[in-house]
């Protein structure tokens, strides 16, 4: 297991399924590869390092737009503290029942093998971007009268422009609907894992919610989702590992417990193989709490 991973939760209204917002990003070491639910554009304000997506590396600059569908794990390693502009939408948000909405979310699924997740700030595509996203956080924040018609009106022409953008360099390629019944058959799968991940967890018991063979599972899983079944079980396992010994005093012995390890030495065991480290030590470097 060479890196951990983490759903990423967003709670949208269903009336209006979209936000913005800025995230800082400080320097920091071990960081978790996320996914979630949701469609993603980045805006790069300031700051530097590299993004990883699903297993491309980007070098991060100011001035550059990401593109990041809803299955992609991703993550953002600074050299110097990023400011990032988020947009997080879901598919619905756009989507209609016409050929010509479904168009609009080509570029975060209809890929061939030469896509790329960046375009960089030395594109007109790039600044033009820009200005339609300090349009959209501006309406959101002043909360004026149309302000939500105004948002989608600007999303949908970030949207047709990338379209346009990846259609003439050659980067769209795949079926819409192809890919997305893909995630749709192991949706439930995944809600499963990320409900059940701190008890005892089996490949056959995950595989028997979406109807499917193991082996055949097995496979299809990580086709979609860039990692292995039982990979995912313990990324998720190590990451709320991690969040316990970082903010509480539970024993070490219980943390093991509840995130599903059976014993004291099989849950050090697989914390050292994720982290280079042991949970007393890793817990003493990075405890969030006052110690009693």
């Amino acid at each position: 297991m060479d890196q951990l991973s983490a759903k990423e939760l967003f709670s949208l209204p269903k009336s209006f399924p979209f936000t913005i917002y800025h995230a800082s990003i400080p320097d920091q070491g071990v960081r978790t590869m996320l996914w979630h639910d949701c469609l993603e554009l980045n805006y790069v304000v300031s700051g530097g390092g590299h993004y990883v997506i699903s297993d491309v590396r980007y070098e991060v600059k100011p001035g550059q737009i990401f593109v990041i569908n809803n299955n992609e794990l991703h993550c953002a390693y600074t050299t110097k503290s990023l400011e990032l502009i988020c947009i997080i939408f879901e598919p619905g948000f756009v989507t209609g029942s016409t050929l010509v909405d479904r168009e609009y979310l080509e570029p975060f699924f209809d890929r061939n093998v030469n896509f790329q997740n960046l375009i960089g700030a030395d594109n007109p595509l790039a600044q033009t971007i820009r200005d339609l996203v300090f349009e959209i956080e501006n309406e959101n924040s002043q909360h004026a009268e149309g302000y939500q018609l105004i948002t989608k009106a600007s999303l949908l022409r970030i949207l047709a422009l990338l379209f346009r953008y990846f259609k003439l360099e050659g980067q769209l390629g795949l079926n819409f609907v192809v890919n997305q019944n893909r995630l749709d058959r192991i949706r439930e799968a995944v809600t499963y894992i990320d409900a059940n991940y701190m008890t005892k967890i089996n490949l056959e018991t995950i595989a028997q919610r979406v109807f499917m063979n193991p082996s055949y599972f097995s496979t299809y899983f990580k086709r979609v989702m860039k990692i292995s079944v039982m990979d995912y079980v313990a990324n998720l396992r190590m990451t709320e590992a991690s969040s316990m010994l970082c903010h509480s005093i539970v024993p070490i012995t219980e943390v093991g417990l509840t995130c599903g390890y059976p014993t004291t030495a099989y849950f050090s065991r697989a914390f050292r193989k994720a982290f280079g480290t042991s949970p007393s030590q890793y817990r003493k470097l990075n405890l969030q709490v006052p110690k009693i």
